[in-house]
């Protein structure tokens, strides 16, 4: 969940649906936008955010709560919105091991689609998230989210966090659209988007092959086989086309 999910729609679906008594197994998350602000306003910040979250959710805790937004260099906020990383170090993580100790969130987490070099230095520094979201699609690819120069580099920001033993959530794994049969709002062509809806083409044709109702269907059976090294020669054949075309 998140407040700006719906403009907070979202997380009261969620309150209404199980009334605060979620079914055992389910955990909850929410996030919050922290951005560049003052230090001291950072605990004030989530604290708020999360009061409100937890009223809609109809929950006394939540088990992970992200920080919303991109955490960037300091040298680049001019260029790039986001948490600079020294506030981040120095008053949004302060600030989230205080809400675990009070027993308000489970644990807390990163958005980790901002600039790779500062997520997987984010990763790698005490005390560790215990979760950060990550770009996990066919295409290594953030769309319109990347606001920066480097590559993506998502797989890499994968293993940081398998390294360290830190949960990784998958985000965007249909790419906003592009790995779907048809994008489902007009976007212009020079678009992130649009662009990888047409790079992904050959995945369309893949979806045709296997005799598969849509995209969405074909990315399951595809990444089950995948994985278990079953895939048919000519959809191997057909889902590197795609691979090799990601950059």
């Amino acid at each position: 969940m998140a407040p700006s999910y719906g403009r907070g729609e979202a997380e009261v679906v969620l309150g209404e649906a199980f009334a605060g008594r979620l079914p055992a197994g389910v955990r909850v998350s929410t996030k919050c936008a922290v951005g560049n602000r003052a230090a001291r306003e950072v605990l004030p910040l989530l604290e708020r955010s999360l009061d409100e979250s937890l009223a809609r959710l109809k929950l006394d805790r939540v088990d992970l709560f992200f920080v919303h937004n991109q955490i960037v260099p300091d040298a680049s906020t001019d260029q790039i919105p986001g948490t600079p990383h020294r506030l981040f170090v120095e008053a949004v993580r302060p600030a989230f091991e205080q809400l675990v100790a009070r027993g308000r969130i489970g644990a807390w987490g990163i958005t980790g689609i901002g600039v790779p070099t500062t997520i997987i230095a984010t990763l790698n520094d005490d005390p560790a998230p215990a979760a950060v979201q990550v770009v996990a699609n066919l295409l290594d690819s953030p769309g319109a989210m990347r606001r920066y120069d480097e590559p993506p580099r998502p797989r890499e920001i994968i293993a940081a966090a398998y390294h360290r033993g830190i949960g990784v959530m998958g985000i965007r794994a249909v790419q906003a659209g592009a790995l779907t049969d048809a994008l489902d709002r007009q976007v212009p062509e020079d678009h992130p988007e649009r662009r990888d809806y047409q790079r992904s083409a050959p995945f369309r044709v893949l979806a045709r092959e296997l005799g598969l109702a849509s995209s969405a269907d074909a990315l399951k059976l595809v990444m089950t086989y995948y994985a278990a090294d079953r895939l048919p020669v000519r959809t191997r054949l057909l889902l590197e086309e795609l691979l090799d075309d990601r950059t």
